[in-house]
């Protein structure tokens, strides 16, 4: 008995941010030639505030009443060039959805918005609980960038109270366009923010397997995340579990130092390089006004408010705040190290993506109350993270990306945040407040070296993350991170057999094929090419003779 092509749906609100559609673009219309019916769906102003306005995604469609049209008239040019048919989620709301979901946030006090819920019985959508307040609270989040909502502040709630309008708005119109279309898949970007966090959770409702595509930190590449969005670590804890103990092969430790040494020169393109390279070590430590003859601490404070509402954004304290309070404490009574504070420079810094208010509030505050040695370098402040790193001692991390880049030049680093660092073991971890203050006490008793086996688990975890969990996509140029057009004149070239990558993918759609391979039995020589390459790369790191190569 033949096995029917299944029919794939892809959601896609956001067609303008062009990299992500013109993959999704690319991908349907592979699996369309290969036997597959497909509909793309796209946004038509439907919903009285969106994601693509916000400051944090640093490619932010202009606010205003135009806003909708613009992006409405430029989405349908960009679909109609690349030839791929389209409809409007308009189709499938009614006038009386609008009335329904104005009228449902009047019953709703701010107080109850992030549980709010909204049961839904009628017959052409069927008896469900849709968890909305839950669903869109990752965006309100991001949208204002505060790590902590505060209800009772007018603005908040009222930010709140649209984006509970567009989900409630998103479940009616998605909830029919399943009944109808009836896919088997659907394809989606982020799954995280707002109206495509609805349409994952109802997909799972339906049990309507999702694909969610976000794109890679590298240029070229993407990753897939298998019902579930963008922020689960679900697939890359089990990668690490996987591939840890497997030594890197010496094209894979090439293509890993050429991304650490990207990074710590300050030539990254990608959004998420917030500081500049590696400097003079000398001007650092004069600008600080730190001494030659005390060890240099130095605490890395994370960017939250995208990963805040994630189950694993806690760590050793409840709050980053109270773990940096309690590592000042620590300094405060022992005058013979020096602590130097790392804000985030995405926290408000000039290559930050919006800036964060509550952020540089507490900090404005702990910088009147610093201790004699200990120094606070603002978000705006231009000196390097990456010279920070290379001249410390010891690095303390929340869960920021900095912790594997300065484990991998050869530096210790202790990680009190939890997130998607969570289970890299090369790291120096407490389980709790008292545990952490006593790793203070013992790297401060007798300075912490790190070892060649964390060190290599940092490269290893580097890989992992920014190669072993992506999929090449050749197929789509990326002039900056957020566009992207097809690189083929022609649909012949996603026929089978032409890109080993996207027929890949489109076996992940159709066979449910793994995403990505299982870890490989390698031999001792390649453990010690890896050893040697990686030894050859951080010399000048662990010769203490600047600020890196």
């Amino acid at each position: 008995m033949t096995r029917r092509a299944p029919h794939i749906v892809c959601y896609a609100p956001y067609t303008n941010w062009s990299i992500h559609s013109a993959r999704q673009v690319t991908i349907l219309q592979a699996l369309r030639l290969r036997g597959c019916s497909v509909t793309y769906v796209a946004c038509d102003g439907v919903y009285p505030v969106c994601d693509m306005t916000q400051p944090a995604n640093g490619a932010a469609l202009e606010a205003g009443l135009q806003a909708c049209l613009v992006c409405q008239s430029s989405t349908a040019a960009r679909l109609a060039a690349w030839g791929m048919p389209y409809r409007w989620l308009g189709r499938w709301l009614r006038s009386d959805d609008f009335k329904a979901a104005r009228a449902w946030i009047g019953t709703l006090s701010p107080a109850r918005f992030t549980a709010a819920r909204y049961e839904i019985t009628a017959t052409d959508i069927g008896g469900e609980v849709w968890e909305i307040g839950a669903w869109v609270k990752s965006s309100v989040h991001t949208h204002l960038r505060h790590n902590v909502l505060d209800l009772d502040n007018p603005e908040v709630a009222e930010v709140y109270a649209q984006y509970l309008q567009s989900g409630l708005l998103a479940c009616f119109g998605l909830s029919r366009l399943f009944a109808q279309e009836k896919p088997d898949v659907q394809l989606l970007f982020n799954g995280r923010m707002s109206s495509t966090r609805v349409a994952l959770e109802l997909a799972k409702l339906r049990g309507i397997r999702t694909l969610c595509e976000e794109r890679s930190v590298v240029a070229g590449r993407m990753t897939l995340f298998d019902n579930a969005h963008c922020l689960d670590l679900s697939g890359v804890d089990a990668l690490w579990q996987d591939w840890k103990g497997v030594p890197l092969t010496p094209e894979e430790t090439a293509e890993t130092a050429a991304i650490l040494e990207d990074r710590w020169r300050g030539h990254s393109t990608d959004v998420s390089a917030f500081s500049k390279g590696l400097d003079d070590e000398r001007q650092a430590r004069a600008h600080l006004g730190l001494a030659g003859d005390k060890p240099i601490w130095v605490l890395f404070t994370s960017s939250l408010d995208e990963s805040v509402d994630e189950p694993r954004s806690t760590g050793v304290y409840p709050t980053q705040a109270a773990w940096i309070e309690a590592t000042v404490a620590f300094a405060r009574t022992h005058g013979d190290i020096q602590l130097v504070i790392r804000v985030h420079p995405n926290s408000g810094g000039p290559r930050s993506l919006g800036r964060n208010p509550q952020d540089e509030a507490f900090f404005e505050a702990l910088a009147r109350s610093l201790p004699d040695n200990v120094r606070l370098v603002p978000a705006a402040d231009d000196t390097s993270s990456y010279t920070l790193a290379a001249m410390a001692d010891l690095g303390l991390i929340w869960y920021s990306t900095i912790g594997v880049e300065m484990m991998a030049m050869g530096r210790p680093v202790i990680r009190a945040g939890a997130s998607w660092l969570a289970y890299c073991d090369f790291f120096t971890a407490a389980d709790g407040p008292e545990g952490y203050i006593a790793s203070l006490d013992t790297a401060r008793r007798a300075p912490p070296q790190a070892t060649m086996a964390q060190i290599t688990g940092a490269w290893r975890f580097t890989y992992l993350w920014y190669f072993r969990q992506s999929i090449p996509f050749p197929l789509v140029n990326q002039p900056t991170w957020f566009q992207g057009e097809p690189a083929y004149k022609s649909t012949d070239a996603l026929v089978p057999g032409k890109d080993p990558s996207l027929d890949h993918i489109c076996n992940v759609f159709m066979a449910h094929a793994p995403l990505y391979p299982n870890a490989a039995q390698r031999s001792a020589t390649v453990g010690a090419h890896e050893a040697t390459a990686i030894g050859r790369h951080i010399a000048p790191f662990r010769a203490d003779t600047g600020a890196g190569p």
